[in-house]
């Protein structure tokens, strides 16, 4: 069976501490893992902009999400992530989730992701 492919800002620490712990979830393998900042920009699944503002995930059956979905539809391939990514389903739920992740999102390249990217990476 194919898997969702999540593409992840690799100079980003908080962004590699999430890959990890969806890493340690995924027993099933369910999940490839791409560094979007090595990636041709051209198979991302969104542009390099909007793929910096929030992980963007490509599903295995050719979707594109990006931000909460793509973390809310991470969860929902690993055994463990499966019950608290369902509750992320709930509208109220949902709304709020999306809030926090696009203001978690948006802080992160001038708080946790200060260093300045090397000539030929994407950048925000």
């Amino acid at each position: 069976m194919p898997a969702d492919t999540c593409f992840f800002d690799g100079a980003c620490g908080m962004c590699r501490r999430t890959v990890r712990v969806l890493r340690r979830l995924d027993w099933l393998g369910r999940l490839e893992f791409a560094d979007l900042t090595t990636t041709d920009p051209a198979s991302l699944p969104v542009d390099a902009a909007q793929a910096m503002r929030g992980m963007p995930m490509r599903t295995r059956d050719g979707r594109a999400l990006v931000g909460f979905p793509a973390v809310r539809r991470a969860l929902l391939q690993t055994p463990l992530g499966f019950i608290p990514a369902l509750l992320m389903y709930v509208p109220g739920v949902s709304h709020a989730g999306a809030r926090v992740y696009d203001r978690v999102a948006a802080g992160r390249a001038r708080d946790v992701c200060a260093a300045a990217k090397p000539p030929g990476r994407l950048s925000a």
